[in-house]
């Protein structure tokens, strides 16, 4: 058994490449004949049919036989790798004979139909390779999650001879040293966990809005961050939403309106007289959020997905801000008040993520007033809408 899955290895390893081309004949001579290209790999063929050679070029052909080699390598890693972790679990006794020899059949199976294609028309060929692969690496996962509860059941886990020259099966990047490979940066397989840097930008509903009477587009907040996605599986398409924000909110007074705040509650003071060019309320803020998360199986943001959750957090620096001109209306003036106007210093909420290649939009809405009770105000909830980028490592 082991010489037939060495020499299946050595097989699926080795990289023999001949390119054919049959031209079928064609008694009109202003036609272009039809075309059938032939790749042949350790004596799998593909055929690419075209009804005119010249609308395929050769670097269309050359990306087909880089995108077949560079898969084709990576199957024969993963093989070796799973087919080394199930002989180490039987060579400890961890694994019986049986069902050691199950798993090595499926393992080869699966990459002999990583190497079995179908013909592909010029037109699909790029679909057709990413969706064959796809299903391959799909089969290998599952395997190796059930090699993984293998190991973790006998409690076990196969490490590579120190000095061999095949690199460890941990994902990251590798440096050399003492002809050791040692591991850091490391990164997580299969899209299961990603580390997230979260920007967007909205408006704030601060209620109806009718108390403080506050302009819509100049109620702005953002917010920036570092969040993390973690699927529940290599291939589930759930996971957990998580991270740490630092958000800024302000909202748009009228310029001729001051807000002061006293023991008995908050105060609108009107000046006519005013030269002000701007009015506003303004707090910082330190929020998590908590969302379930649906996303495509591949990664993160490599599709469409969708959030659900919770956000919780604490504001600071509550502030008003008047900039007005002076008596000679020709100096703009300033003036920053820092208090705690009654706003509550803790918060949470519900909150809702769309996103599409990272491109996100983000629905927030506080279960709680933004004022504490002794400022005397109607219940006021803030809704926040807002646009943003995710991006990935």
């Amino acid at each position: 058994m082991r010489k037939i899955l060495f020499t299946t290895m050595v097989l699926v390893c080795t990289q023999i490449m001949t390119i054919t081309v049959a031209q079928q004949k064609n008694t009109v001579s202003d036609t272009v004949p039809k075309v059938s290209i032939k790749v042949e790999v350790d004596g799998t063929q593909i055929s690419i049919n075209t009804s005119d050679i010249r609308t395929i070029s050769e670097k269309e052909l050359d990306e087909v036989i880089k995108k077949i080699t560079r898969n084709a390598q990576k199957i024969a890693h993963k093989m070796q790798l799973m087919i080394q972790r199930i002989e180490y679990l039987r060579g400890q006794n961890a694994l019986e004979p049986r069902m050691a020899d199950s798993i090595l059949k499926e393992i080869v199976k699966a990459a002999e139909e990583g190497l079995a294609f179908n013909k592909m028309s010029k037109d699909n060929w790029k679909e057709y390779l990413d969706d064959h692969f796809d299903k391959i690496n799909d089969q290998f996962e599952k395997i190796e999650d059930r090699i993984q509860e293998l190991e973790d059941i006998a409690g076990i886990a196969y490490q590579p001879p120190v000095g061999n020259s095949q690199k460890s099966d941990k994902p990251g990047i590798y440096f050399k040293r003492d002809s050791v490979y040692d591991f850091k940066f490391p990164k997580y397989r299969s899209g299961q966990k990603v580390s997230i840097f979260h920007f967007s930008f909205g408006v704030n509903q601060l209620g109806d809005n009718s108390i403080l009477n506050a302009d819509l587009l100049r109620s702005w907040t953002f917010s920036v961050g570092i969040h993390g996605n973690r699927k529940f599986t290599k291939t589930s398409i759930a996971g957990l939403y998580y991270g740490l924000s630092y958000r800024w909110t302000a909202f748009g007074l009228p310029n001729d309106v001051r807000m002061e705040a006293a023991p008995t509650g908050i105060k609108f003071v009107s000046d006519p007289q005013s030269t002000a060019t701007r009015s506003r309320l303004r707090s910082q803020s330190i929020e998590a959020p908590l969302l379930l998360t649906f996303s495509h199986k591949k990664g993160f943001i490599d599709g469409a997905y969708f959030g659900l959750g919770v956000f919780g957090g604490w504001r600071f620096n509550n502030s008003t801000f008047i900039e007005d001109l002076t008596a000679n209306n020709d100096m703009k003036r300033e003036t920053v008040t820092y208090a705690h106007f009654h706003i509550n210093p803790l918060y949470a909420g519900a909150r809702a993520i769309f996103g599409v290649r990272g491109a996100t939009a983000t629905i927030s809405y506080e279960l709680f007033s933004y004022f504490r009770n002794r400022a005397n105000l109607p219940n006021l909830s803030l809704l926040s809408f807002t646009l943003g980028v995710d991006l990935t490592d």
